[in-house]
Formats: C-alpha cells, sequence, structure tokens
C-alpha cells in the first residue's frame, strides 16, 4: 500500500484447442469413429483476458495527512474508494442443424454439425452498433456461408463444420464494479461500516447470439430477456456492524 493506495492487474493471453467442453454431463461426437473432427477452438476459449482492481483509502480523517480532527474530519473521514474492472473477449460460437442422423441409434444423440460453404461472412456488418430489435448476429440461413441443408439422408448430412468457429465470436465482455464504503469506529472491537456498491455501473448490455441451430426460425435473431448475457446495473446499500 502507497499512501492508502493499492492496485492490481493482470493479463492473459491464451488459446484452447480441444475436443470436448463439457465437465459434467454428456457430449456426443459427430463420428464416435473419428474423434479427430471434433477437435476445434474451445467454447471457453477467452483470447484476451484484462483484470484491474484498485483500493483507495482517502487521506482524510484522524491519523491522515489532512482534516484530522473537527467537524470536517467526521464529514469526510475514513471514506474508502475500491473498484473492479473486467474486459474479456468474447468466446467462440458454432452453428448446428436440427437433422436426426439415420446412423446413429435411438436415443444415442450425435452432435450435428452444419454444411458451410466458409468460415468468413457468418456475421453481418453491424455498423459499430447493434440493435437487437433489427439486427441478426448471423447471416440469413440458405444464404451466403449457410447453404440449404437438405435432409439427413444426403450425402453431407453428417457436415463439415467444425464444433466452434474460431472467426466468430459472441460480443466481449466489458464489467465494471465499484465501491464506496465509510468506517464509524464505535469502539475498540467495534465499528459500524455504510457501503454503497454498483455494480455494472455502466449499464453495459452484453447480448448473446440467439439460437444457433441453422433450422430455427428465430435463428441467429435475440428474443427476450434470455439474449442478454450479463445482468443490467445494480445498485446496493446495506449497513455492516463488526464486532
Amino acid at each position: 500500500m502507497t499512501h492508502g493506495l493499492i492496485l492490481q492487474a493482470s493479463y492473459a493471453f491464451s488459446k484452447i484447442l480441444t475436443d470436448s467442453d463439457t465437465a459434467w454431463g454428456v457430449q456426443y461426437a459427430a463420428d464416435s469413429f473419428n474423434r479427430g473432427l471434433e477437435k476445434s477452438i474451445g467454447q471457453f476459449d477467452v483470447t484476451h483476458d484484462f483484470k484491474f482492481s484498485g483500493v483507495y483509502d482517502l487521506p482524510f480523517g484522524k491519523g491522515k495527512s489532512m482534516f484530522q480532527s473537527g467537524p470536517a474530519a467526521w464529514i469526510v473521514g475514513n471514506w474508502r474508494l475500491a473498484g473492479i474492472l473486467v474486459y474479456d473477449s468474447g468466446t467462440p460460437v458454432g452453428v448446428g442443424t436440427s437433422l436426426t442422423l439415420p446412423i446413429y441409434a435411438s436415443g444415442a444423440g450425435g452432435r450435428v454439425p452444419a454444411y458451410v460453404t466458409s468460415y468468413d461472412g457468418w456475421q453481418p456488418s453491424f455498423s459499430g452498433s447493434f440493435d437487437p430489435g433489427v439486427d441478426h448476429f448471423f447471416a440469413p440461413y440458405g444464404s451466403g456461408p449457410f447453404p440449404n441443408q437438405g435432409s439427413a439422408t444426403s450425402l453431407n448430412s453428417i457436415g463439415n463444420e467444425t464444433r466452434y468457429n474460431p472467426k466468430l465470436r459472441l460480443f466481449p465482455n466489458l464489467n465494471e464494479n465499484l465501491s464506496v464504503t465509510r468506517a464509524f469506529p464505535i469502539r475498540e472491537k467495534t465499528s459500524l461500516e455504510f457501503r454503497a456498491e454498483a455494480f455494472n455501473i455502466f449499464n453495459r448490455v452484453r447480448f448473446g447470439s440467439g439460437s444457433t441451430s441453422l433450422q430455427s426460425q428465430t435463428f441467429g435473431v435475440l428474443t427476450g430477456a434470455t439474449s442478454q448475457f450479463n445482468s443490467p446495473r445494480q445498485l446496493q446499500l446495506a449497513l455492516k456492524l463488526y464486532f
């Protein structure tokens, strides 16, 4: 701590390649006899991960450099500011189809990849902004990189797409949490603390991708509150008694 200030920051650059992303539950392969087809960028891959936190005790009040006594010390003393900032890259996205592959026994499942012509052009240009009521997260089905998928008995029914597209990612995670606290000493081992906290203080909205099934009528369309990945701004007031 220097003059009541503590700062901490971290940055990570990473890339995850894997053939499975499910720690619990079941995840099926497109071809059980060729697991190499499952190797792709991981669903939880975050290329850039930056975190910053800080705590600052304001230099006012008893034992501080300014306003050490008198009414001013009581009003402005013992205040603390703190914040946690998180800025992460978006995770990759994959699409699939709702077709049933006859090569699997009933109930055996199976991942059904899409048939794509390119890994480019999956996402239309948003011109610097995204309107969930107008814009689609994906290019329309049946055009561009998403040709008509045909039937489950077609030669390309098993698809040619990797599990996740390394070029298409969800919107980044940008979040700022701030707090203001003040301690009111009562006795040697007793104090009252007031806290005002703001989570996602700038009320940033992180949209999802909508449906990723090519046969869905809402493919790439953001609908309802479920299309927001993060929580809206939350304000919280609290009193804590330490003894």
